[in-house]
């Protein structure tokens, strides 16, 4: 039970603290190298193949998911949401298939620039000059985002934590098959 625990944390902590303190990429970069030493230790005490591979594909995919969904929980629990307006309206067209999806540059209303483009609420009737509503981060560590954002800080954690916990039962069961 330690080393599943252990792993599910350590794995979902790298990623949070990573996404927190605006290095995302070195987060989930440490919490993939723990899913993998944990699947590599396992390797080493005889554990079942399909374990393994299940180990790391589940703790890569945590590493992967959970920078997004903190971002999501920080924005729920203390977003402001603030005026847009649109600059700029981009198109883009997706080959081989009848699809277009529109993104927009938008400005605050002091003509400062937002560094992200609004993407959801971007539709093909929006035009340069609309107004748009954004969810920010009032301490700026999170990218603002048009998104629909859950309703509160523990819906947008509940997915990670029922992943990080079966991280950590096959981690438990990984163990026991090793057992001689």
């Amino acid at each position: 039970m330690l080393l599943g625990l252990t792993t599910a944390c350590l794995v979902t902590g790298a990623a949070v603290a990573g996404e927190l303190t605006g290095h995302s990429a070195l987060g989930t970069g440490v919490g993939v190298a723990v899913a993998l030493a944990c699947a590599v230790y396992l390797f080493f005490t005889n554990a079942g193949r399909v374990l393994l591979v299940g180990i790391a594909l589940l703790g890569v995919a945590l590493a992967c998911w959970v920078p997004g969904q903190t971002a999501e929980a920080v924005l729920a629990a203390r977003g402001e949401p603030r005026t847009v307006v649109v600059t700029e309206v981009h198109v883009h067209r997706y080959e081989g298939r009848d699809y277009v999806k529109n993104s927009c540059s938008v400005e605050l209303l002091d003509g400062t620039p937002v560094a992200v483009e609004a993407w959801r609420s971007c539709g093909p009737a929006v035009r340069a000059g609309h107004r748009l509503t954004m969810a920010f981060d009032p301490e700026g560590v999170i990218d603002p985002t048009d998104r629909i954002l859950p309703a509160s800080a523990a819906a947008a954690g509940a997915g990670p934590a029922g992943a990080a916990l079966a991280l950590a039962v096959l981690c438990c069961v990984a163990v026991i098959r090793s057992q001689p």
